[in-house]
Formats: structure tokens, sequence, C-alpha cells
């Protein structure tokens, strides 16, 4: 049987951002050459966190949900997962609004990655500047301050077999998530503690720590993600941290107390596998995922 693949869009009172991503899509799926329309997805679901609905586009044939009340990334995305799971999705991608699709290919990539290196969760890494090459001041309130025009910084770049080259980078971001349906069913769902801070990087730690993903610190993207995928125009201006910077702070540290009580440390606090730990954890990983 052909594996499905899975898509959510989260999206919160940002309606220009969720056309643009879904026009993106709509692109990918029309062959202009042959006049042919072949979605590049299985299922496709969109969770609104906002305040109003969105108007519904036929020619996408996607599945909306409308939260009630805010409820934030985290359960959001959990909405978007599990109905995936529900149609019985063996890829799962997990795409915030402001996001773009710049290549058809971009899941079968992404899926071919998984499959080469055993790697279950991969996160695209360029929607952060602290990925980036430039001189930085470590703040996070202030990332939308930085330049996201310069080059790629990973760690490394490891090859393996087929073509396939995964790039491992320092801090992880999570505007476009892929995950294998056995992550999801081995460690559950997104911690719904956690509001709108370190929710993402929890559950990628819970990854890590079942051997789907490198080490904390080596946050695994697939070869060239820029060619696929790129945030769209001050994407990080117009989030919530740009605005109300001691709200936000505040709501960093209260989750920060959460995570160190679940996890025994800090975030930042995490020890830094050397390169042949992560090497070796690669080893692994493939062995028992691959």
């Amino acid at each position: 049987m052909k594996k499905k693949i899975g898509v959510g869009i989260i999206t919160c009172n940002r309606p220009e951002y969720l056309r643009n991503l879904l026009s993106s899509l709509y692109k990918c799926n029309y062959d202009e050459l042959r006049s042919l329309y072949k979605c590049i997805y299985d299922e496709l679901v969109i969770v609104d966190d906002g305040d109003e609905e969105y108007p519904y586009d036929s020619a996408l044939g996607y599945t909306y949900i409308k939260n009630e009340v805010n409820l934030g990334v985290g359960k959001s995305k959990n909405k978007a997962m599990q109905h995936l799971l529900d149609k019985e999705c063996d890829y799962i991608f997990i795409i915030e609004d402001d996001m773009i699709i710049k290549r058809g290919d971009v899941f079968e990539q992404y899926i071919k990655t998984s499959n080469e290196t055993g790697i279950l969760h991969l996160n695209y890494a360029l929607g952060t500047p602290f990925n980036l090459k430039q001189n930085i001041n470590f703040d996070l309130h202030n990332r939308h301050e930085l330049n996201m025009d310069s080059k790629p910084n990973p760690k490394t770049i490891v090859e393996y077999k087929n073509n396939i080259k995964v790039e491992l980078y320092e801090h992880i971001c999570g505007m476009f998530s892929f995950f294998h349906k056995n992550v999801l069913n081995k460690i559950g769902l997104i911690d719904e503690q956690f509001y709108n801070a370190w929710e993402h990087v929890d559950h990628t730690y819970q990854a890590i720590k079942n051997q789907f993903h490198p080490p904390f610190w080596w946050f695994a993207d697939i070869y060239n993600s820029y060619e696929y995928l790129e945030p769209q125009i001050d994407s990080i201006k117009n989030s919530s941290t740009s605005f109300n910077k001691a709200e936000w702070l505040d709501n960093v540290k209260v989750n920060a107390d959460k995570y160190k009580i679940k996890n025994g440390m800090y975030p930042n606090e995490t020890p830094k596998a050397v390169l042949a730990e992560v090497l070796n954890s690669l080893k692994i990983i493939k062995n028992k995922n691959g």
C-alpha cells in the first residue's frame, strides 16, 4: 500500500501569510506544462487558532478546524497531528503559516532523507537567524532584528548513500517539522502544559531520548533546505515575540521552569555532545530505524 503524506497548517490571525502559504502549495500541486493538477500530499488540515474564520478554498480540499478560543501553538499542533494520525498518515508535516513552499518535491525529499538515515524527526533549520552566518548577540526576543538573508551555518554535514546528506544545526526551529508516525506513536503528542514557549524543544528532546533524532544541539535538517522552503518576509517581526517584550519574556521564563521540572534542567543546560558522539549516535539511529 502507498504510504500516506499528511500536512497540517497552524495559523493564528495572519490571513495574508496563510493565503501565501496555501498559494505556494497550490502552485506546487499544479503542473503547468502538462495542465495537470495532482496533490503532493494525501491529507491537508488547517487548524485556526485566531479570532476569525478563514474563507474555505475548495481547490485545495482541506479539513478546517477552528478553535473556539485561543489554545496556543502546542495544542493547535496536537489537533493537526491527531487528525492526521486518525487519517492513518505515515508521514506527517506540521507547517506554521509564515512559511512558503518553493518546490513540490519538498515532502518527498524529507521522506527520502528520513528513510535513508533513520532520523524520524526533522526540522527546517533556517527560520531562525541563529542558524545563519552572522555576528550574533544571543537574545531570543531581539532575534527579529537580525539578518535573515545570510547563508546557512550548519555545524556539520553528514553524507549517506543515495546522494542523501543531513545538515546538523545548533538551534531548533519549529516552523516546518517532519514526523514519521512511529515517533508520535512512541513519545506521544506535544506536552500541553507548555504554552507558546519550549513546547517544540521539549517534544524534540523526547524524540532524542528515544533515538529518533541526533543529540541535542545537533538538530537535523535536509541538505540545502533553502531550495525547498523559505520563511515569508518579516515572519519573525510579525510574530508575537516581537510585540510585548515583558509579557513574552515572562511566559518564556514560566515555561522554562516547567521544562526544568519535567527534564531536570533548563534547555540551555543540556550537555553538548562532541562530533564523535554525534556520528556514533547517527549510526545507532540508522541501524535502529533505517
